[in-house]
């Protein structure tokens, strides 16, 4: 199970809830997802690969109390770009001979932690378990093996990467697992949909 992640420093992240929010509130506000998404799933290896690998430490403060004691582990994204980050995620820990991996975003703070579990269950031999969210990509997704060819961007733009992504995994032949559509925060209208929700 892996958390992608980013230092929560502002002018690099929400920057798209900017304005009305200042750089300040809106890093800071990530700080607090940081705090609340990440979590050591029961029985299960949990890491957190963070992005830059520079500003490690500043993640590091972010991340809940007690992170290390609780069993999770932190390693650094690499690559040139999102997929690429994790394309090398998933090959680096299928060659550690950890499967099925998982990776979940850290911008979709009410999550249900039932939900990764189950996501979990249903990833097997054949299958590719995406959970689609409201702004047209996914929030997590699961693989048995490693398969770059399924994680690059969309040409037709970021609203439609979940739907380039399941006609990937159709074309190679694969099962498509398909989670509920989650909520996740890039925007300010989708921060205060999250806030109405609650």
């Amino acid at each position: 199970m892996v958390y992608f992640a980013k230092a929560p420093l502002p002018g690099q992240v929400k920057t798209r809830l900017c304005p009305p929010l200042t750089t300040d509130e809106a890093a800071a506000l990530y700080g607090t997802f940081l705090r609340r998404v990440v979590r050591p799933v029961p029985g299960v290896r949990t890491l957190v690969y963070g992005w830059p690998g520079e500003q490690r430490a500043a993640l590091e403060a972010a991340l809940p109390a007690g992170w290390q004691d609780a069993g999770v582990e932190l390693r650094d994204q690499c690559g040139a770009d999102l997929w690429e980050r994790m394309q090398n995620c998933f090959a680096e820990l299928f060659a550690e001979g950890h499967a099925p991996v998982l990776i979940r975003n850290t911008d979709s703070p009410d999550l249900d932690q039932d939900l990764v579990t189950t996501a979990l269950d249903q990833c097997g031999a054949g299958r590719v378990v995406l959970g689609p969210d409201r702004g047209g990509g996914y929030y997590l997704i699961g693989l048995d093996q490693a398969r770059p060819e399924l994680l690059a961007a969309a040409p037709e733009g970021a609203d439609t990467v979940f739907a380039q992504t399941a006609v990937r995994v159709r074309e190679a032949g694969l099962e498509l697992v398909e989670l509920s559509i989650q909520r996740d925060v890039d925007t300010f209208e989708d921060l205060l949909a999250m806030w109405r929700a609650r």
